[in-house]
């Protein structure tokens, strides 16, 4: 009995050493600087630049979401075939284009002779106002230059292409470094981009998200030392629940802002942002602006 005992004891006691030295060495995050200057104020966030109002990671969209009053713009990115990021979600090009095939396979100049306002529609395929107006999908150079003073939530959406590098070489350049959030749900593209571009904040991966879940579910989320600055999440995942207010607690005390996504009715809205939600991430900014009692002159933006 005392061997089978000391069996038992052994792992726990050195699970239990482990724990102890985690706590006693774990440090919260250190605020980002694109964030800090908001203060305490909930965020609007323009996912690809508000696309239940305009075409979809636009510099229309861009501009117009910064002219309604937001506070961030979100954007998607891929590499063109001659290693300039572009702004657009999808790998490939027929859900926002009048083009076909992979991003990838195009130079700059061909893809900005696409048509990127060409399928969005308002009424469900009836009409489609967006057409032929010259909308294109611009150039992550593009969108910096354009709007240089509009903080950004950056999603790299491609990893192994070495859109990590010249990302960093964009914000360098730029000036915009602490203008941004970096985010990607390829975790290699996140460590990557963290040493290359040491300094600027990022959001969590998807295993880090499942591990700050998991040691929250276990009463341990103050063991966690994150290297990252925010967590980019869904209220729910596959059915299951992720933002609970427990997970809000255990992300403010890890120092973590916590941007909800894709946020775009009001009832959900108010209910994450009494728990906790630093951001909402939403097609319908304007939606989001008017519940935090915000102007969003949107009746005077002219098409």
């Amino acid at each position: 009995m005392p061997r089978l005992a000391r069996f038992l004891l052994a792992p726990l006691l050195l699970t239990a050493i482990a724990l102890l030295a985690l706590a006693q060495t774990s440090r919260p995050a250190s605020p980002p600087a694109v964030l800090a200057t908001f203060g305490e104020r909930p965020l609007v966030i323009a996912h690809r630049g508000g696309m239940g109002l305009w075409p979809e990671n636009s510099l229309f969209a861009f501009e117009r979401a910064s002219a309604l009053g937001v506070d961030m713009l979100e954007m998607d990115l891929h590499l063109s075939s001659d290693g300039e990021p572009v702004v657009i979600h999808d790998s490939r090009l027929e859900r926002t284009t009048d083009g076909q095939g992979p991003v990838a396979a195009r130079s700059l100049e061909q893809l900005q002779a696409l048509d990127a306002g060409y399928h969005w529609t308002a009424d469900g395929g009836q009409s489609y106002p967006y057409r032929g107006q010259g909308i294109r999908i611009p150039s992550l150079a593009e969108v910096l230059e354009r709007l240089p003073d509009m903080p950004k939530v950056i999603e790299i959406k491609a990893p192994d292409v070495g859109l990590e590098a010249r990302l960093c070489q964009l914000l360098e350049a730029s000036g915009q470094r602490e203008r941004v959030l970096v985010g990607s749900f390829h975790e290699r593209s996140l460590q990557l981009f963290r040493e290359q571009c040491p300094g600027v904040a990022t959001s969590a991966g998807p295993g880090s998200v499942r591990l700050l879940v998991t040691l929250d579910w276990l009463g341990l989320g103050g063991l966690l030392s994150p290297s990252y600055q925010a967590l980019q999440i869904p209220e729910r995942h596959s059915g299951v629940p992720i933002a609970s207010a427990s997970l809000l607690r255990t992300a403010r005390d890890c120092g973590l802002d916590v941007l909800l996504w894709t946020i775009n009715e009001q009832p959900a809205m108010r209910r994450l942002l009494d728990l906790g939600a630093r951001g909402l991430i939403t097609d319908h900014p304007e939606r989001a602006l008017q519940l935090l009692g915000r102007s969003t002159r949107i009746s005077s933006l002219s098409d």
